[in-house]
């Protein structure tokens, strides 16, 4: 069966965007004409996603009010800003028992076919895994941004995760970072139901990536070294360059027109 629902996190404070974020959620800054959002939602679209569920917080009635008009979409909302997973276990209400995409607002992708659509051909493949996300090489500077992972290789492009470090500060296993891509079993949200999220890690806050450290003792979370191209909107310098490299690559933004 073929991955259906997606959870888009949505619901940050945009405090690197500070002090437009006081009045417009990061989500809905522009990449050209159109709001970041437009374009996560055009990657799963084309990827066989049917089903659209965004969780909002800041602002959040700017983006209830962009989207009002589309029935696919749905809102759950995150009052405490406490981390990726709360986030994410928000939606569970509205997802069924089955694999689900996840994708954070902030990154913007390209390639052909989309990453989302790579990543969910290998979910299908790989048949018992938990977690299957993309994976790629990046600067010392921006591990310590992102995470690091640390994986066998496995088959062609798909590596098996054994370890993974959310904003790493001293040694960290590879240059490799789980980026804001990700297919699930339903697993993953049960496995939320038993977790505290009072203890927290990194930031002071509870990651996916903490989810997925503590299911890898199961040895079913993969990555995939994906075809194309991501842009971080997350700082002021990604969001910039994300706005320039769009005159030269093929990223559609969803045609709400």
């Amino acid at each position: 069966m073929d991955v259906q629902q997606a959870v888009i996190l949505a619901a940050g404070l945009g405090s690197r965007f500070a002090p437009i974020t006081s009045v417009i959620p990061k989500p809905m800054l522009p990449i050209g004409n159109r709001p970041t959002l437009d374009y996560v939602i055009a990657e799963l679209l084309e990827s066989g996603i049917e089903s659209v569920i965004i969780v909002v917080g800041h602002r959040k009635e700017m983006i209830q009010t962009y989207y009002q008009d589309h029935p696919f979409i749905q809102f759950v909302v995150q009052e405490k800003m406490n981390g990726t997973a709360p986030a994410l276990y928000q939606a569970k209400g509205l997802l069924r028992r089955e694999p689900f995409a996840l994708c954070y607002s902030d990154e913007v992708m390209a390639g052909d076919p989309p990453c989302m659509r790579q990543l969910i051909d290998v979910f299908n493949c790989l048949g018992t895994a938990d977690v299957v996300t993309g994976i790629e090489a990046v600067s010392e500077a921006k591990i310590r941004m992102y995470n690091s992972v640390a994986f066998h290789e496995f088959e062609d492009k798909v590596v098996q995760l054994t370890d993974i470090m959310e904003k790493p500060q001293g040694q960290y296993p590879s240059t490799y970072t789980a980026i804001g891509r990700y297919v699930c079993s339903y697993r993953v949200m049960a496995h939320m139901d038993g977790m505290n999220w009072d203890e927290r890690g990194a930031g002071n806050e509870v990651y996916v990536t903490d989810v997925l450290w503590e299911l890898m003792g199961l040895g079913n979370i993969y990555g995939v070294k994906y075809i194309g191209k991501r842009w971080d909107t997350g700082t002021k310098e990604g969001w910039l360059e994300t706005n320039i490299a769009m005159q030269d690559y093929p990223v559609r933004s969803w045609p709400r027109d």
